[in-house]
């Protein structure tokens, strides 16, 4: 039986997934992909013109996934904690069930290889962060500062907890993410 182009695709974007989540943009060769999705270089060819369109179009998918965690549910017209207890949880399930993707999105975010299209998806998402920060410091939940820098402090931390549980030196679980989130909040937030 043939296998159809989107059978073929999803095997070249799931074997580029795991080559680019591991080896970075420069560690990984589009041979080295092809071979792992068991398609011939030519086919990868035929579905995406060069190395840069793949990681293009993984990075953009992947994005789009991330982005409606966010937004699917959020509770807008919850309290500014509840808030971000959702923008965690869903930060936190969206690395829990695509670890793999967490990772390339995070080693590849600020590739000099990505399209104008990938940055502005990334603004997008950042955006729902600080779109988040100035609803609470409007209501006088979150301390005056950068939204930025807000979002950049639990997104940072969060990122650096992933890393290290990657790394060997934390543990991956709930309650650690949970105990990080608390500590984000007490940082940023003007009451406990």
């Amino acid at each position: 039986m043939a296998q159809s182009g989107s059978d073929t695709r999803q095997r070249i974007l799931k074997a580029a997934l795991t080559h680019f989540a591991v080896s970075g943009y420069h560690g990984v060769s589009v041979p080295s992909i092809a071979k792992d999705a068991n398609v011939s270089i030519g086919s990868l060819y035929n579905h995406f013109e060069s190395k840069d369109a793949l990681v293009n179009t993984l990075y953009f998918e992947w994005k789009t996934v991330l982005k409606r965690y966010y937004i699917e549910g959020y509770p807008a017209e919850a309290s500014i904690r509840e808030q971000f207890n959702f923008i965690w949880f869903k930060l936190h399930s969206y690395a829990d069930d695509h670890p793999e993707a967490f990772r390339f999105i995070e080693n590849h975010m600020h590739g000099h290889y990505l399209q104008k299209h990938c940055f502005e998806l990334e603004e997008e998402i950042f955006e729902i962060g600080r779109m988040f920060v100035r609803a609470g410091q409007e209501q006088g939940a979150i301390a005056s500062c950068s939204p930025q820098i807000v979002v950049s402090i639990f997104f940072g931390a969060f990122v650096q907890y992933f890393k290290d549980c990657n790394a060997g030196r934390a543990t991956w679980n709930l309650e650690t993410s949970l105990f990080i989130k608390e500590a984000c909040w007490k940082g940023f937030s003007t009451s406990p």
